[in-house]
């Protein structure tokens, strides 16, 4: 059986603020003028994403949020895909940017079909890819990690979650 990785509410806040402070001294180019906030897997991201796009606003204005859902391991990804390709189509317009948040990078296959999308679909557009924890044997290598884990050892797990009938299959 695999160790805990419990990260608690104190834990939680500590990194995303530890994260602020990296992206503002990074002087990343990202405006709320033309920068969008994806906030991947919003039952799990929410916190982070919200958190970010107020505590990173500038002149008084905070980064839009928009939310892109993905599938369960036991789901299939084609319909998620799906959707946010026809979302995709109306955002690359509104907006120069994205900046993808995850709250857990495990397996890395969700980042990895977003990011294939955007490159094909809105090849104009930059993105920049943030998680607060990211498996080392993740398939995908996010731009800016919070903290890096090993889940062969550790099984990530947020003060918030509960069971949930979709992870036993794992």
């Amino acid at each position: 059986m695999k160790k805990l990785l419990y990260v608690s509410r104190d834990t939680e806040l500590a990194l995303i603020e530890a994260l602020t402070y990296r992206i503002q001294m990074m002087e990343y180019d990202w405006d709320p003028k033309d920068t969008c906030f994806l906030c991947v897997s919003p039952d799990y991201s929410a916190i982070v994403t919200q958190l970010l796009a107020h505590w990173l606003s500038k002149d008084g204005e905070m980064y839009h949020i928009e939310s892109v859902n993905v599938p369960f391991p036991d789901e299939d990804a084609n319909e998620y895909q799906a959707i946010f390709a026809q979302n995709l189509m109306d955002w690359k317009w509104m907006w120069k940017r994205f900046v993808l948040i995850e709250a857990g990078v495990i397996r890395g296959g969700n980042y990895t079909w977003i990011t294939n999308i955007l490159k094909e679909l809105a090849p104009e557009c930059e993105f920049t890819t943030l998680t607060m924890f990211e498996n080392v044997h993740s398939k995908y290598e996010s731009d800016i990690v919070g903290q890096v884990y090993d889940n062969e050892v550790e099984d990530l797990h947020f003060w918030w979650e509960r069971p949930n009938n979709h992870w036993t299959g794992r």
